[in-house]
């Protein structure tokens, strides 16, 4: 391409260009019909200095994507850049089909890959608790099969005031299969009946963790060495543990 052709102003027009996904040549040519102005292949290639085949084939790609129009006078062939609008109307076209096709696709990842996420130690486990607590929509009903224990509320120190107050405040109930009579669930029971539903299925198992549900995720918690959250997005998912948690539920009797 002539060195001359475009000022240093110009050739950062020309990476923006780019950016919009037009080739290095597209942005060249179409940016000199601009310099020019309406004018045929062949000043375009005496100007930029780009192969004649290239330049033709390039002029048809522009016309193709509206950006170009041709018009003949007297038997020749001229080219003009149309209205600088349609890069925008195009960016504009293009965010409504990534829109509508988007929400699609998310489900198609749901059902296929889940998304992983694990939260280890203390402070990970208490950051998880608290930043899960204010985006489940208020009034949520939060599945657990397998008791919080008395740990849990060791775990979480003096964040555990905090969490229930805020659970308090969004109306977070808490319906939860226990195979144990711990204090903390006593303690729960009888300081807001309304938002904790426990049963009980009185049975011998380790007290090393349980699963939650939060809406469209499903939480594995384990806690035999140090505390740890593995946090699944995924609605098939989610679905397993919502049928396993209700079988639980009504085998479980009202815990008093």
């Amino acid at each position: 391409m002539c060195q001359g052709l475009f000022s240093p102003m110009k050739k950062n027009i020309l990476q923006q260009l780019e950016r919009l996904d037009l080739s290095k040549n597209e942005a060249q040519i179409y940016l000199s019909l601009f310099k020019i102005g309406q004018t045929t292949a062949g000043d375009i290639i005496k100007k930029t200095s780009i192969h004649r085949a290239v330049v033709y084939d390039t002029l048809q790609n522009l016309i193709e994507k509206k950006l170009v129009f041709k018009l003949k006078k007297q038997k020749t062939s001229y080219f003009q850049a149309t209205d600088p609008s349609k890069l925008l109307q195009d960016i504009q076209a293009k965010e409504e089909i990534a829109k509508s096709i988007v929400p699609e696709l998310r489900d198609m990842i749901d059902e296929s890959l889940p998304e992983i996420t694990i939260h280890q130690g203390v402070e990970a486990y208490k950051q998880f608790w608290m930043d899960a607590i204010k985006r489940l929509p208020k009034g949520s009903i939060t599945p657990i099969s397998g008791s919080i224990g008395d740990q849990w509320k060791e775990f979480m120190g003096d964040s555990y005031e905090e969490y229930q107050k805020i659970r308090k405040q969004r109306r977070i109930t808490w319906k939860m299969i226990v195979f144990y009579r711990e204090s903390i669930e006593i303690e729960l029971l009888k300081e807001q009946s309304k938002l904790n539903k426990f049963r009980i299925i009185k049975r011998d198992a380790p007290k090393h963790g349980n699963f939650n549900i939060f809406g469209d995720e499903s939480i594995v918690l384990h806690s035999a060495t140090e505390p740890m959250i593995i946090e699944i997005k995924n609605k098939t998912l989610v679905k397993v543990f919502q049928n396993i948690f209700d079988i639980l539920w009504e085998q479980g009797k009202d815990l008093k």
